[in-house]
């Protein structure tokens, strides 16, 4: 016995009686990061930071050693430090993205290195004093101590692995002339600050700081060992692997506490912080997923896709997910406007004017940004939210416009059919453009063979090219077809025919549900709308999908 339910009740529920998360509390560090932007504004600001941390790390070492021809000896400090922080400014400037290039960023590796410069001299005077209450205990395995190595943990962390080889190449450079060690001092710093750069690379987990430290004291232990079978003078190895294993879990802890301290202020994401935002615990993530849960699945699907393109080319394809999730998260406000929610939004559309149907559709991009920034996202995922979109035309309801325009008044034009923008400002929000536009197309395909998934990709991203979507960001186009490529497989995967099992317990299935009453299912690709309000026909199809933008 077939048991019926009726709809009624789930239609008299509408979405908007979801309570939307509340927006984020105080933040203790929202002050400082403000004033960080504030700052970052002012053309004076970057020099004289500079110029302040250049004046500080040369008293910071100045107090450290000793000067012999005094003023001259200051001056000849002055003339190294300002040598190694500009070669280290020009890597930057040339050789990193235009993101760490930022004054903001330039400031956060400045104030990696100082805090590193600091620990280390107050290590020295805490050496200097248990070596007078403990003289048995040998200098030496106090200075192994020292954690250097937590300026290339944190540069990896916040920035990048070749950024922390150049930043910790400084660092140890700085610190040996801060301690007056020998070689085999910047050696032995040197080399646990590259295991720690190559322990962090890879990871994307909170225990992966414990996993570097404990890297970097046996690298340390290893570097001593190597040392002293090489001088010949093991008496105090012993003591020496000890204060070498400690200077790892001190990298450990520190900078699991120093890392919260560093990132917001200075607006960087760590993959950490995007994992968090990845969980589907999240309350903004909840509310999507209740509220219009169409466009949660298309915005995972986007997801999908930009992770698979963005790591075929090397991008950062974690940022790539976490940013499809919450793309879209303005179409909660008005979730039945959206075909994806609702298949009568088509219908909704139809009783309204294609310039407010322009309107309802193009708000989502500005209400996302302002439940982003009401929420606490952190600034690359709210950029992402416009410039998914870019400044492409909503073609539908633009078409539909000069379709029913009176010649005799004002024409439409087309700019105001178009998104605000900004276009896409880095490879990240490209693929997830390209990501949105190709899975929104392929979706309306009647029948979504491997050869159509692939023309209608193709088209896509051509069409994005043309409209000169992609002129602000970096991609080339060789990985335009790399991408191409990876959103075929994908998709070709996702709507592949499956097969049909005969038996004659499924005939007696549908025939009983047909006298029932209920209407047999069309198949997800054969519904009678999706995004742009797709009408009948392959052909029609697949000139729509190489359109700017369909509408939905």
């Amino acid at each position: 016995m077939d048991t019926l339910f009726s709809d009624k009740t789930l239609r008299r529920e509408p979405a908007d009686r979801l309570v939307p998360p509340p927006p984020k509390g105080w933040r203790p560090l929202a002050p400082v990061r403000r004033a960080v932007l504030r700052l970052e504004q002012q053309r004076w600001f970057l020099p004289a930071a500079i110029t302040l941390f250049l004046l500080f790390t040369v008293e910071l070492l100045s107090s450290s050693v000793s000067l012999p021809l005094g003023a001259w000896s200051v001056l000849g400090m002055f003339l190294l430090v300002a040598f190694l922080l500009g070669v280290l400014y020009e890597y930057v400037h040339f050789l990193q993205p235009r993101e760490v290039a930022r004054a903001r960023s330039l400031v956060l590796l400045g104030t990696i290195l100082l805090t590193v410069l600091i620990l280390t001299r107050l290590g020295l005077v805490v050496a200097a004093s248990l070596h007078q209450t403990f003289p048995h205990i040998p200098l030496s395995a106090m200075r192994a101590a020292l954690p250097v190595a937590l300026g290339g943990v944190l540069l990896t962390i916040l920035f990048n692995a070749r950024l922390a080889f150049a930043g910790s190449l400084s660092l140890t450079i700085l610190t040996g002339l801060m301690l007056e060690a020998p070689l085999d001092y910047f050696i032995l710093s040197f080399v646990g600050s590259l295991v720690g750069i190559f322990v962090l690379a890879r990871r994307q987990d909170r225990t992966a700081f414990f996993r570097a430290g404990c890297a970097i004291g046996l690298a340390n232990a290893y570097t001593l060992l190597a040392f002293a079978l090489l001088e010949a003078n093991t008496s105090s190895l012993a003591v020496d692997i000890v204060g070498g294993i400690v200077n790892g879990l001190m990298v450990a802890v520190l900078a699991t506490g120093l890392l919260p301290l560093l990132e917001q202020p200075f607006g960087r994401t760590t993959a950490f912080t995007l994992l968090e935002l990845s969980n589907l615990n999240e309350p903004l993530l909840k509310y999507l997923i209740l509220t219009a849960p169409g466009t949660y699945h298309h915005s995972s699907m986007v997801g999908t896709l930009a992770e698979a393109a963005a790591e075929a080319i090397g991008a950062n394809a974690l940022l790539c997910r976490v940013g499809a999730y919450y793309h879209d998260i303005g179409k909660t406000r008005h979730p039945s406007y959206f075909i994806e929610n609702n298949t009568e939004a088509a219908d909704r559309h139809e009783k309204l004017a294609p310039s407010l149907s322009r309107a309802v559709v193009m708000s989502h991009v500005k209400e996302g940004v302002e439940m982003a920034r009401e929420y606490g996202l952190p600034d690359v995922l709210v950029d992402m939210i416009p410039q998914h979109h870019g400044t492409r035309l909503v073609s539908f309801f633009y078409q539909r416009a000069k379709e029913t325009a009176d010649p005799e008044l004002q024409a439409v034009k087309e700019e105001d059919y178009r998104y605000l923008g900004p276009k896409p400002q880095t490879r990240e929000a490209a693929i997830l453009m390209l990501a949105d536009a190709a899975e929104a197309a392929t979706r309306i395909l009647t029948d979504p063979t491997p050869a159509r998934i692939r023309g209608t990709v193709q088209k896509i991203i051509n069409g994005i090219f043309v409209d000169g979507q992609l002129d602000e960001c970096d991609l080339a186009l060789r990985e335009l077809h790399i991408i191409a490529n990876n959103f075929v497989r994908i998709l070709t995967g996702i709507f592949h025919h499956r097969i049909e099992y005969p038996g004659a317990e499924l005939e007696q299935g549908a025939k009983k549900r047909s006298e029932n009453g209920d209407q047999s299912p069309k198949p997800a690709a054969e519904g009678p709308h999706r995004d742009g309000m797709a009408k009948k026909g392959g052909a029609k199809d697949a000139q729509r999908a190489g359109m700017p933008d369909g509408g939905l």
